[in-house]
């Protein structure tokens, strides 16, 4: 476990879609067009997690410690653009 926190520690923060796109400009290569993809691909998974984890109830018991993580590490997301309901 602590192996994995290290880890975690060493991860830069989430490049926004103008970086992206800036990186896809400088190098449009079948590699790096690849791996945008994939980050796409993995984008859509975490604005599906997000949109799970706000449509279930409160966080409690065991299941709410789990959803309490996985909220702080989605609310880190980049991809993720919280839009507020008018008031």
């Amino acid at each position: 476990m602590e192996r994995s926190m290290c880890a975690m520690s060493r991860i830069r923060a989430p490049l926004c879609i103008e970086q992206l796109k800036e990186i896809q400009g400088r190098n449009d290569s079948a590699d790096v067009l690849a791996l945008l993809w994939e980050i796409r691909r993995l984008r859509s998974i975490a604005a599906t997690a997000d949109e799970l984890d706000q449509s279930l109830g409160p966080h409690v018991g065991m299941p709410g410690l789990i959803r309490a993580e996985l909220r702080v590490k989605l609310d880190g997301e980049g991809c993720l653009v919280m839009v507020s309901s008018p008031e």
